[in-house]
């Protein structure tokens, strides 16, 4: 998922950049880069929610596969609670308080594929504002880079960049961990229903290997 990959080089990005400070070196060209890749990770937010939209929308509109709908409904009764992304309930802003949650933020995965995609706009919305959030965090704290001090900052905890910035890698993560079981739950189900619905994909060269098995 492209949110997740720009994410993560941000943030590798801003640790080269806190490096670089650390050294005496220049670190404004490395961290506007990081900037950057934050606001493009934001885009490519915008982006997935309308697709995730569009595919709700087709769904609503289009008969499913009954097959489909009676194996994802089974998968979907026996699928324990997933962490769910939250702004009041992210790892790391427990740990800055002095208190570390029992219990994640969990919730149902949803109870049919309509409740998935909801769910996943729902928390994919949290995530774009607290990515809004942490861009304005690094907005503020950029020209400090300019003068060198940058590192000093950031660790000195003058500035929330620093928590905004591990909050949102904490919710990133967890949103991608959400992304993945939606998939895997609705991939099930499409093999289970199979060739149901599939008709139209193409059949597996003559001669595989598993032809047959």
């Amino acid at each position: 998922m492209q949110v997740v990959k720009d994410r993560f080089e941000a943030g590798q990005r801003l640790e080269r950049g806190v490096l670089a400070d650390m050294k005496g070196e220049s670190s404004a060209a490395v961290l506007r880069e990081a900037l950057q890749q934050l606001q493009e990770s934001r885009a490519k937010m915008d982006t997935l929610s309308t697709k995730l939209e569009r595919l709700r929308e087709i769904a609503r509109t289009n008969p499913l596969v009954p097959e489909y709908v009676a194996a994802l409904d089974r998968i979907l009764k026996s699928h324990p609670p997933i962490e769910r992304v939250s702004l009041s309930e992210s790892r790391f802003a427990n740990v800055a308080k002095g208190t570390l949650r029992e219990k994640t933020h969990g919730g149902p995965i949803g109870s049919n594929l309509d409740e998935i995609l909801r769910n996943l706009v729902e928390d994919l919305t949290i995530l774009k504002k607290q990515s809004d959030q942490t861009i304005e965090a690094f907005r503020d704290v950029l020209p400090t880079a300019e003068q060198g001090g940058f590192a000093a900052m950031v660790l000195s905890g003058r500035a929330p960049l620093p928590d905004k910035i591990l909050q949102s890698a904490d919710m990133t993560l967890t949103f991608a961990q959400f992304f993945n079981r939606a998939c895997a739950a609705t991939i099930a189900a499409d093999m289970e229903a199979y060739p149901k619905g599939l008709e139209w994909l193409q059949k597996p060269v003559k001669g595989w290997k598993g032809e047959g098995q």
